[in-house]
């Protein structure tokens, strides 16, 4: 890998972050040349891991205000009821991108984690794991 994922991310965001004002044509242009760097260096098995650090530094420049975005992903064993939803949706801001997951390893019960940092694990498998595991 000629660059680390972390500088090839922090090259994407500043140049999407200095393109704002710019119409959406030469944004595209700017994705369209960064995607023939990285072809060109033969490191297109990583880019999944750039682009999730590009957006986690994306949302890391609105940090400390309201409007910040955050990602959220709601992992949960079946679908969420309408009154779990609404639960939810109190949680929520404005800004959030938000991704449902179903896991069936959960059990019941819900975990929400915020920008891979902060993470609330009201699952039956978590509960479950805290009293075998002190057992054991």
């Amino acid at each position: 890998m000629k660059y680390s994922v972390h500088d090839y991310a922090k090259a994407l965001d500043g140049a999407i972050a200095d393109s704002t004002a710019e119409p959406v044509a030469k944004k595209e242009v700017i994705v369209k040349n960064f995607l023939e760097l990285i072809r060109k260096n033969n490191d297109e098995g990583h880019m999944k891991k750039i682009l999730d650090e590009a957006a986690r530094l994306a949302r890391g420049r609105g940090r400390g205000k309201a409007d910040a975005m955050r990602q959220v992903t709601i992992q949960s064993a079946r679908p969420l009821s309408k009154a779990q939803e609404k639960m939810v949706q109190s949680f929520l801001r404005v800004n959030d991108i938000v991704e449902y997951e179903i896991d069936l390893e959960l059990v019941a019960g819900v975990k929400i984690i915020v920008n891979d940092e902060m993470q609330f694990d009201g699952t039956m498998k978590a509960k479950l794991d805290s009293l075998f595991g002190a057992v054991v």
